[in-house]
């Protein structure tokens, strides 16, 4: 029975252990389910004064009717607080029995203030503008009508501190004081300190055996030693971040000399006390006396480095024995550290770039071992592991943002077609052509390109980004001048006309005095093809006084020529002006040199093109002439009809980039251009003209990631220009219009802001010395000096005294004056260095030197007036009378002045009396005093018809040889105006070998120049 009863026993407590492991579960499950089925009866916001419940509701996704959940609710608590409108510390989430058995949830917040006012007190050193610059680019978030967070607060403060000690201020403090504006708002107020200036005065190296301190310190581009310089570039100014930049610029420097472990450590600065810096004169703004640093940077040189074995890995495309001369360093060479990075991570991925690789990524491992030849030195051995990927074909690419230009205008300029594989290189190139159009904001190649690959089937799409600037120009301009009369001009220019690319223009001036029009018209694509042709046509015609005006007898003409401008305007008819009229136009066609020869980057950017121009030149007498005799005005030099018909064929290669500027200025690139204009196919001229021109635009530094950089440029310029022939027409010209048989237009002048900017327009050129004389023929004797002559029969013998035959032995010289004829040869060079200040306001340093000489000094030339009655043409002329010609020559003759101020010989009636008979008829006679002269004594004078002749002695120019260069230095302040896309310049120039005379004559050249200007040099 015992052993009956104990399994029976056992079975019994089983049974009621787990029973009541079962109850117990049961239970404890109900209670559960009848916590976690309470409802959510309400929920609500407190606390909140000025942002709306349903603003803050919208966030909470807790519901009433929703259970319960606690994690939930606090979720939404989060998502309230990180909102940013709350004070965290201050805000808080309550749960409370609901009156139906559920619960409430309530959000009990505290609002954040608004900050209705921001100032500034005690600051000096920074504009207000560019701390608030700074915020918005850090994301700081405080600004008016923003919500007041401390931790925002605290944020800006550290900004307003780095801003000062960038500026010298490393020890400025800033309080933030805030004031209570209502309930809901607060103004916030930081009050600076800036503490002392202080600068950076002496950068030390220790450690350093190999490289020099000031080798080192070269190094160095955003900190330097207090120096004039320095100062106002603002690189006295110790700033930790631009330090830790120039110590890796040491670093890779030392690194490129072999030194492959150099390195700097962590720099130690100490104050020196208070030290004169700038000028050695104490000036403002040049000097001051300011705290002063000394920072001292740890270097450790290391061993110098020999190349080992190079070893390339994963490398499947190129050849390893490729990618080692794309490094350029062999075994044994100094191992140049800078060399190998700039070859493994640009240089091939480059390379690779242009054949689709676009994943490209390399790894160097560089190995240091001892030199069992020479123990100071070591060995390194590299190997570099290449990921090269897969090759990419793109299939799309599109662009957007040309919301006005045609998809096909952008699409052409590319080098890129759809379906092709992918070149980086093309891509960039295509990046520079889009700038070059001009259509757009700069465009740049890494943040305006959007790569999406499809890494499975090789594909690549591009979305290049553009921003479409203004494509119109409408300028109205007018006024009054005596030249010009009244005027009004309407210019019109689009270079985009109707999204297509095609370029329109037109100048339109009409007045009483002048008259021009102008159209041209550009098609850069001809079917299709990347040819641009156009064409222009132009005429003009323009009224003016000519030479002989103050010699006619026309009182009105005399009268306008020397009034005011209003005067010449209202009072002078267009029938006693003399009229030129030029009518001309144009052909010009080019092309890209890739049209011709196989697509590289040299004849991808070169163009080769070819123009034709043809004009007509003439001049009218005034119509006085033929309506009223009388009052003709004579014309002095007579002058033929010019027509000019030149070809010229062109040369360009255009790799400037507008990328990092303003899409106008270049801030890198070259452009080579040659022109070789051959004036004869038809017309009067016969002229050849070569030009060549080299322009370059080298990046320097830039001030900040995403800013314009400063730019050095310089352009070299050489141009030559003669005659192969002359025509009869050129030849009697009759004027300085030809000179040599090339007409003065076409020769060479420097001197204006385009050339040399410290010089007066078209001033520097070969100065010839004209000599002028006299040729006369009709000559009498006559009894007046003015009016229609009276000759007196009993002198008339003498009359052959006032025959003069021009440039010959027995007449004199009588006047030599100095005339600009121009420079067949003209070498110049412009050199700039551009620095970006702020806005469209920009600073650039010049030098200009050039120099417009003769190769060729070529023949005398010979001008000749027309004949003209002698009064009042050569005292109007020359100053001079004929009267006094004939005493020039004949100087024992004797002179008196009438009491009108007329040059006069004497006569007794019968001959003309000597200096010593006229001497003696005064101590012996009385004089008349009508006359003023002895009685029986008259004063007679020569009259007759005279012309000048002038002889251009080309062979004795001044300024005609090379070596006779001008130079100017100085500074220009640029402010870029929209819309017409040129800046406005003030220029400063000083002018060092500036003559200021020749033989006497005064020459424009001064040593100083301040001058305003529209354009650009080059």
């Amino acid at each position: 029975m015992r052993t009956l009863r104990e399994p029976l026993f056992i079975r019994f407590a089983l049974v009621t252990i787990f029973g009541g492991l079962f109850w117990a579960t049961a239970w404890a499950s109900q209670g559960a389910q009848s916590t976690q089925q309470r409802l959510v009866e309400a929920v609500d916001i407190q606390g909140n004064r000025r942002i709306s419940e349903d603003s803050i509701l919208y966030y909470v996704q807790t519901r009433p009717g929703d259970p319960y959940n606690e994690q939930q609710v606090q979720r939404d608590f989060q998502a309230i607080m990180a909102l940013g409108w709350f004070d965290k510390t201050k805000s808080r989430v309550l749960i409370q029995d609901g009156p139906r058995g559920g619960v409430e949830v309530i959000f009990e917040v505290k609002e954040l203030p608004i900050i209705r006012d921001l100032q500034f007190e005690g600051l000096k050193a920074v504009a207000e503008s560019d701390i608030l610059k700074a915020f918005r680019e850090s994301r700081v978030g405080v600004s008016k009508e923003s919500i007041f967070d401390p931790v925002k607060v605290r944020n800006a403060t550290r900004i307003i501190k780095e801003l000062l000690a960038s500026r010298g201020y490393p020890n400025a403090t800033v309080d933030v004081r805030t004031e209570e504006v209502s309930a809901t708002s607060v103004a916030v107020t930081f009050v600076v300190n800036q503490g002392e200036r202080v600068r950076v005065v002496e950068i030390d190296f220790v450690g350093n055996h190999v490289f020099k301190d000031g080798e080192l310190r070269s190094q160095m581009k955003y900190v330097k030693e207090a120096g004039l310089i320095s100062r106002f570039r603002g690189q006295d100014v110790l700033d930790t971040r631009k330090l830790d930049e120039d110590r890796r610029r040491i670093e890779l420097y030392m690194r490129s000399k072999g030194y492959l472990q150099a390195r700097t450590g962590e720099p130690r600065v100490e104050g020196i006390g208070r030290r004169t810096t700038g000028f050695f004169i104490p000036l403002p703004l040049l000097s001051s006396t300011d705290d002063a640093l000394r920072v001292t940077i740890p270097v450790v040189e290391g061993k110098l480095y020999r190349i080992g074995d190079i070893k390339v890995e994963g490398n499947s495309i190129l050849s390893e024995q490729y990618i080692q001369n794309v490094i350029g360093l062999k075994k044994g060479d100094i191992a140049n550290g800078e060399r190998i990075g700039k070859a493994i991570f640009e240089d091939l991925k480059r390379v690779y770039g242009t054949q689709g690789f676009l994943q490209y990524e390399a790894e160097l491992e560089p190995s240091f071992r001892d030199n069992p030849q020479n123990p100071n030195e070591g060995i390194a051995d590299f190997t570099i592991k290449i990921t090269e990927g897969r090759q990419f074909t793109l299939r799309r690419l599109e662009f957007l943002g040309n919301t006005f230009t045609r998809d096909y205008v952008l699409r052409r300029e590319f080098l890129l077609n759809e379906g092709d594989v992918y070149n980086q290189s093309l891509f960039e190139y295509s990046i520079v052509r889009l700038n070059q159009l001009g259509f757009f904001d700069p465009i740049d190649k890494d943040k305006d390109a959007d790569f999406r690959t499809n890494d499975e089937e090789g594909y690549v799409d591009v979305n290049v980004k553009v921003t479409e600037r203004g494509r119109q120009q409408i300028s109205f301009n007018g006024g009054v001048s005596g030249i010009g009369g009244s005027f009004f001009g309407l210019e019109y220019s689009t270079n985009n006309l109707f999204g297509r690319g095609e370029s329109l223009s037109f100048q339109l001036a009409a007045g009483d005095r002048q008259r021009s029009f102008l159209f041209s018209f550009t098609e850069p694509y001809v079917r299709n093809r990347p040819i641009t042709a156009g064409f222009s046509l132009y005429t003009q015609s323009l009224k003016f006084f000519g030479e002989g005006t103050i010699f006619s007898q026309n009182p009105e003409a005399i009268g306008g020529l020397l009034g005011t401008a209003f005067g010449q305007l209202v009072n002078v008819g267009e029938e006693n002006l003399f009229t030129q009229d030029t009518t001309g136009g144009s052909l010009f066609v080019s092309a890209p040199l890739s049209e011709f020869y196989r697509k590289r980057r040299f004849t991808t950017f070169s163009r080769i093109g070819l123009s034709y121009s043809i004009s007509r030149t003439s001049i009218k007498e005034p119509p006085i002439n033929q309506q009223d005799p009388r009052r003709a005005i004579p014309v002095l030099y007579s002058q033929p009809d010019i027509i000019t018909s030149r070809l010229t064929p062109t040369f360009v290669y255009d790799t400037r980039d507008f990328s990092n500027s303003n899409g106008i200025d270049p801030t890198r690139g070259k452009q080579i251009s040659f022109s070789f204009a051959v004036a004869g196919f038809g017309g009067d001229v016969r002229t050849y003209q070569p030009i060549i021109s080299y322009s370059q635009f080298i990046p320097v530094r830039r001030k900040g990631r995403g800013q314009k950089p400063e730019v050095f440029a310089f352009r070299l310029l050489a141009g030559h220009v003669g005659s192969f022939s002359v025509t009869p027409t050129v030849r009697n010209a009759n004027s300085l219009a030809f000179v040599n048989g090339v007409p003065i237009y076409d020769r060479f002048f420097l001197g204006d802001e385009f050339t040399i900017r410290g010089y007066d327009v078209r001033s520097i050129s070969p100065l010839a010395p004209l000599d002028t004389y006299v040729t006369t023929r009709n000559v009498v004797v006559a009894a007046n000096a003015t009016g229609d002559p009276q000759p007196i029969p009993e002198l008339q013998q003498f009359a052959n005294l006032g025959t003069f035959t021009g440039p010959n032995s027995n007449s004199p010289l009588v006047a030599r004056t100095y005339q600009y004829i121009g420079a067949d040869t003209q070498v110049l060079g412009n050199f700039e260095y551009r620095i970006p200040l702020f806005g469209p306001l920009s600073l650039a340093a010049f030098a200009d030197i050039g120099s417009a000489f003769n190769l060729r000094k070529g023949g005398d030339q010979f001008i000749t007036s027309n004949f003209l009655a002698d009064t009042p043409f050569l005292p109007g002329s020359l100053g001079i009378s004929l009267t006094s010609l004939v005493a020039a020559r004949n100087p024992d003759l004797a002179t008196f002045t009438t009491s009108d101020g007329s040059f006069a010989l004497v006569s007794d009636g019968t001959h003309l009396l000597t200096k010593q008979e006229y001497q003696d008829a005064v101590n012996a006679g009385q004089i008349d005093q009508t006359t003023g002269l002895p009685v029986g004594l008259r004063a007679v004078f020569f009259r007759g018809e005279a012309q000048t002749n002038t002889i251009v002695r080309m062979s004795q120019s001044a300024f005609s040889k090379f070596g006779d260069f001008r130079s100017s230095i100085g500074l220009e302040l640029r402010v870029q105006v929209p819309v017409i896309n040129v800046p406005f310049r003030l220029i400063y120039a000083f002018n060092p070998n500036a003559q200021r005379e020749l033989n006497g004559v005064p020459l424009p050249y001064p040593k100083r120049a301040f001058r305003f200007s529209i354009g650009r040099t080059f």
